[in-house]
């Protein structure tokens, strides 16, 4: 995937983590030809929500839009702790976002540099409110490996349409102090990517986007296609242009284009951890209805290999489209355009 800084993760390659990684892989490729739940290894990419708040009110967020049911609030540092201390060993990547803004929790930056101790590979993604001078340095202190800002239009009157309440003028300001303190620490990371989230109403600044990142000084723009959950929402929101959504919008309803098919393999290779230590199978479970375990009370191992995540393995080799959560997944989806 084009957001995942390679070289970074080749850095935190060990011994047992390769073995686990290949573990993990091979049991779900088994597991898929067989259609016999089998786990060998534990994931080695790891999802943790800072914060399921957020300062933005972006329209089709469950968090912005109002629809998140579980209750809002910060992951605390002991809860990340004690996550890492149990998942250190086999994990790679470690994804430090989900439904809210990183920024919002104090401790996110804490947690960063407690995962690199680990040599942890570790990604971010905001909003980019909250990059003044001070934290744009402690951010590239932290050793944090690659951050992805959203900057979904060229123009502020573009930008607020989805991003209600923010500022663009902001935003780049952000991204620039980031790009001047990864300098003046003589450092390569994090590695920059402006995201730019591409619909009905930016779609026309693509070109004016990929000349602003240029101009930044960052290593890529990411243009990443929309998630919409409706057909009134698809009408609403998604490109004209075809090949810049992930949709087939027609007569008999509004479909997902996949280029894949079956068993996805995320709940044999990676999981996520919500702010209050809720352990769900993905970031598709937005609201956390598929609660697997709670990392304050047992072991992320037990949960692994638990009772709920194997009948939830065992629906996923039966029909991957009976899930819920799997109905509008981007899994074999080409997300970035």
């Amino acid at each position: 995937m084009q957001e995942i800084p390679v070289s970074q993760i080749i850095r935190a390659l060990t011994p047992g983590r390769i073995l686990n990684a290949g573990k993990a892989i091979a049991s779900f490729g088994l597991s898929a030809l067989t259609g016999k739940t089998r786990v060998w290894g534990r994931p080695f990419i790891l999802t943790v929500e800072p914060t399921n708040i957020c300062n933005l009110k972006c329209p089709l967020c469950v968090t912005g839009n109002g629809t998140m049911t579980r209750k809002a609030g910060l992951m605390d540092l002991e809860t990340f702790r004690t996550v890492l201390q149990e998942t250190q060993h086999h994990l790679l990547y470690l994804l430090l976002y989900h439904q809210g803004e990183p920024y919002l929790n104090a401790d996110s930056l804490n947690f960063i540099a407690l995962a690199k101790k680990y040599r942890i590979c570790v990604a971010t993604s905001t909003n980019g409110h909250y990059l003044d001078r001070q934290a744009a340095e402690k951010t590239v202190a932290s050793g944090l490996d690659s951050i992805i800002i959203s900057v979904d239009g060229a123009h502020q009157a573009s930008y607020e349409k989805y991003r209600m309440h923010g500022s663009l003028d902001k935003v780049k300001e952000g991204v620039l102090n980031l790009v001047e303190a990864r300098k003046n620490a003589g450092s390569k990371t994090p590695y920059i990517y402006l995201q730019f989230l591409v619909m009905k109403q930016n779609e026309h600044e693509l070109h004016e986007m990929r000349l602003l990142a240029a101009r930044m000084g960052v290593e890529r723009l990411l243009v990443k296609t929309l998630q919409v959950e409706t057909e009134q929402e698809a009408r609403d929101w998604l490109p004209e242009d075809p090949a810049l959504t992930r949709y087939r919008l027609a007569d008999d309803g509004l479909a997902p284009r996949r280029s894949a098919s079956g068993p996805c393999a995320r709940p044999w290779t990676s999981s996520l951890v919500n702010w209050d230590g809720t352990i769900v199978p993905c970031c598709f479970d937005k609201n956390g209805a598929h609660k697997m375990g709670v990392a304050q009370e047992q072991t992320f191992n037990l949960t692994w290999y638990s009772r709920g995540y194997s009948d939830f393995r065992n629906k996923m080799l039966r029909n991957r489209n009976a899930i819920d959560i799997c109905s509008n997944c981007s899994q074999g989806l080409k997300l970035y355009r």
